[in-house]
């Protein structure tokens, strides 16, 4: 008799993917919470044979590591696609298959899903917060919270889904045309875009600096700079920055410069912030 995953055991495999980040330890990374995952599907697939369940189980104690919400989703998906194939008589599919192409997955789908999720996702949706907390509004840290986790749940459901009803074939043809690397780039651009947008946005620094040429009052940075390039100082500071990251230098000591620097020039007089 064939057995049929119903939809009650795919939302509760979907839904504790979450618990892979709950559950870290350095030998294995997310394999606990992925295991864990998978026994509403083994239970489901083996409902009488205990020993069964345990040594099915026991192939997700591997060392995994992903990008586990977004994109991330697709690869329990195809997996238990797998198990429902292997339980109903699928003699290609082997431990080793699952666990190859589980590993397989796990490096191009954490690309992707980290850049989808921490590259596009979060720093739209936290700017937008940002603006609204700035100007006074509690609707900003609401509005986040609401707007992350239904883009999060959407794009997890959605791409289980897509994994399971797909399946193997589907994933490797992506990898075989280079569609994952293609979509990689596209949404790291527009990730980079948004970065940018909000470097000249919200680094926030200008210099009030005002020269008296024989009675006539130069403001540098309204009538120079910004006649020059609004935002050249902001882009300025953020270059520089970028610049000591690259060189290796401590982010922590990084972060104190910025506070000491920012704190004593604002200070003294030399920098301000606008106001408004």
């Amino acid at each position: 008799m064939e057995v049929k995953l119903t939809k009650k055991e795919m939302l509760k495999n979907w839904a504790l993917t979450y618990s892979s980040e709950t559950a870290y330890n350095y030998e294995r990374l997310q394999a606990l919470g992925q295991a864990n995952a998978m026994v509403p599907v083994i239970r489901k697939l083996y409902p009488d044979d205990k020993e069964r369940q345990v040594k099915e189980l026991k192939k997700y104690f591997v060392f995994y590591n992903t990008e586990p919400s977004f994109i991330g989703t697709m690869i329990p998906g195809v997996a238990a696609a797998m198990e429902e194939q292997r339980a109903n008589g699928a003699e290609d599919i082997t431990d080793e298959t699952i666990n190859s192409l589980r590993t397989g997955l796990m490096g191009p789908i954490a690309g992707i899903g980290d850049t989808v999720s921490q590259g596009i996702v979060y720093p739209i949706l936290a700017g937008i917060a940002c603006s609204l907390a700035i100007d006074g509004s509690y609707v900003g840290p609401i509005f986040f919270e609401i707007a992350y986790k239904a883009c999060l749940i959407g794009f997890g459901w959605n791409m289980y889904r897509l994994g399971y009803q797909k399946g193997k074939s589907f994933i490797l043809t992506m990898l075989r045309e280079g569609t994952i690397a293609r979509l990689t780039e596209i949404f790291s651009m527009i990730g980079l875009m948004v970065v940018g947008c909000m470097t000249a946005s919200r680094v926030n620094v200008e210099i009030p600096l005002i020269l008296d040429i024989k009675g006539v009052e130069l403001n540098v940075q309204e009538q120079v700079i910004n006649a020059l390039m609004p935002g050249l100082v902001p882009l300025g500071i953020t270059m520089l920055v970028y610049w000591l990251v690259r060189k290796k230098v401590n982010i922590n000591l990084i972060i104190l410069i910025i506070f000491v620097l920012g704190i004593t020039l604002a200070y003294l007089g030399v920098l301000g912030v606008p106001k408004g």
